[in-house]
């Protein structure tokens, strides 16, 4: 469809916001996911320890801030008042946030890595700062919606789960200094971990979803039903869960239950929207969503086993734990947000680059930015290192772990060559048109 406009078109041009919004977001998150892949293969030794370390928690904290939540953010910016037909109520705001996540993010990490307590806690109140700007964006901007659909829950539910996770994490880095939380480490880096990656990331990942892989695939969400379903036992089961693993109970499993149920309801009502699609062929987008789709499959089950305590001892129950933490950065978050920016960055590029010369000069298509052959490079690169990559963790294998770290990186590099095919067609010099045709 060269020369035509993509996406469905319903959403009016006046409502999205300047393209530098989210796109400041995207870039620093890229170069943050890359850094850390091509980082990797350089800390076997610490990935084969324990966790809890301070090399591990820079290597983690650059992927949950640097990249996962910079991304989800910047797609807020572009996506909520599209999703919700309404408008950002300040794109000023946006941009001062930006600066302050990204000096929070880069004091965090490297005072993680040096083992700086003081540094930390700095960059925690910074990144605390830049949520609190976002959520009084995100609610302004909510705040005119005429009515509240499955969609406008989840995103009001994740922000909820951001702010607490913040909160949690300035908590955690005070109490390096003044020890006040009772020395119960571990159990708060469970509870924070799954209150983030839950509660933030999860919870924003299904309310998007049913909204854009319908979009994305040319199909509807016929029956809220099952995704009202849904909510409250995600909500219900991570509200729990965070408890019982504070509190060490052995109740963690029946909440693990629940959300499990929530997942399975989630998987059901995808299956459903992608068999009514209209759209027959999956692109590299909507392959990255499905396989995705199926490592929550496997997380979930990892998930209720490691919450049942059923482990032959402690030293392989912490490399599952490990494995299981690595599983949902990488094969589930990592990889569903992967398939989300091959569909919204060609079309935001697109959309400013050559939308007002359809008809004028040839243009391509939006799908012809992403290309074919780099994009199933990096796609099968990226799942063969994940794989190899936990199953090093889990086993304790250095060889296995090395290898895969290895084939990560060069996933990281597949995957920079991808985006900046992408963004060189903002560069007229780069990507020039022909000149059109007289008659």
């Amino acid at each position: 469809m060269a020369g035509s406009k993509p996406g469905s078109g319903s959403s009016a041009p006046a409502r999205q916001p300047s393209l530098w919004v989210p796109l400041r977001y995207f870039v620093t998150a890229q170069v943050a996911f890359v850094t850390a892949l091509l980082w990797a293969p350089w800390q076997v030794g610490n990935l084969l320890d324990f966790y809890y370390q301070g090399h591990t928690l820079a290597l983690t904290h650059l992927l949950t801030l640097g990249w996962i939540t910079m991304t989800v953010m910047g797609a807020s910016f572009q996506l909520v008042p599209v999703a919700l037909e309404t408008t950002l109520w300040s794109e000023r705001l946006a941009c001062w946030q930006y600066w302050i996540m990204l000096v929070g993010v880069a004091l965090m990490v490297s005072h993680f890595w040096i083992g700086h307590h003081h540094g930390v806690a700095i960059g925690a109140g910074l990144v605390l700062i830049a949520v609190t700007l976002f959520l009084i964006n995100m609610g302004r901007t909510m705040w005119q919606l005429p009515r509240w659909d499955i969609v406008g829950r989840h995103v009001a539910a994740a922000l909820v789960y951001l702010a607490s996770t913040a909160i949690m994490g300035n908590l955690m880095a005070l109490d390096k200094m003044f020890d006040f939380l009772g020395g119960q480490v571990l159990r708060t880096i469970h509870a924070h971990a799954h209150l983030g990656g839950i509660g933030w990331v999860t919870m924003m990942i299904f309310g998007a979803s049913y909204k854009l892989i319908a979009m994305f695939s040319l199909s509807e969400l016929h029956d809220e039903r099952s995704a009202r379903w849904e909510f409250w036992l995600l909500n219900g089961g991570l509200v729990g869960l965070y408890v019982t693993l504070l509190l060490q109970s052995r109740w963690a499993t029946l909440f693990a239950l629940l959300i499990a149920a929530a997942v399975g309801l989630f998987l059901w009502t995808m299956r459903q929207v992608l068999r009514a699609r209209r759209r027959p062929r999956l692109d590299w987008g909507l392959r990255h969503s499905l396989s995705a789709m199926s490592t929550l499959a496997v997380l979930t089950i990892l998930g209720l086993w490691l919450s049942t305590g059923w482990v032959p001892n402690e030293e392989f129950e912490a490399r599952l734990a490990f494995g299981y933490g690595v599983l949902a950065l990488l094969g589930w978050i990592s990889v569903t947000i992967i398939g989300m920016m091959y569909k919204i960055i060609p079309f935001l590029i697109w959309h400013h680059r050559y939308s007002d010369l359809v008809g004028l000069r040839p243009v391509p298509a939006a799908t012809q930015l992403l290309g074919e052959s780099t994009a199933r490079m990096e796609f099968w690169l990226l799942h063969a290192g994940i794989a190899l990559t936990v199953a090093g963790v889990i086993f304790a294998s250095g060889l296995i772990l090395q290898v895969g770290t290895l084939v990560l990186a060069l996933a990281g590099l597949t995957f920079a060559v991808v985006v900046c095919r992408i963004y060189s067609h903002l560069v007229s010099r780069l990507r020039p048109l022909p000149e059109a045709q007289t008659v």
